[in-house]
């Protein structure tokens, strides 16, 4: 995958994702990161990656970039979202912060 303009945080994030390892998508987090997704919340890193793996577990998502934007202290990802569930594959928007030290603070997963 090859998104010039993706912060390295967030690159490493989509690839682990894909490549289901929830250590390496831990690490892309900050300690007091916040995921929201499908209406759950998530804080912290030891959350986040067993949301991820719970995740993986289930869907077996596979996300591909088509579109991406920045916005002051956000960056919006565009993506088509397939896997084992119903309706896939799904265009979903994950919308990105990231901390003074270039790690996720904050992820948002909507529709």
């Amino acid at each position: 995958m090859s998104i010039p303009e993706l912060a390295p945080a967030i690159m490493a994030y989509l690839e682990a994702a894909n490549s289901r390892d929830t250590s390496a998508v831990a690490d892309c987090f900050a300690d007091d990161a916040n995921v929201f997704d499908e209406g759950q919340h998530q804080v912290g890193t030891v959350a986040i990656a067993r949301w991820m793996e719970d995740t993986a577990r289930r869907y077996q998502p596979r996300v591909e970039v088509l579109k991406v934007q920045h916005r002051t202290g956000k960056v919006l990802v565009s993506n088509v979202v397939s896997g084992n569930f119903p309706g896939s594959p799904l265009e979903l928007r994950y919308t990105f912060r990231l901390n003074e030290q270039g790690k996720i603070s904050r992820l948002d997963i909507s529709l």
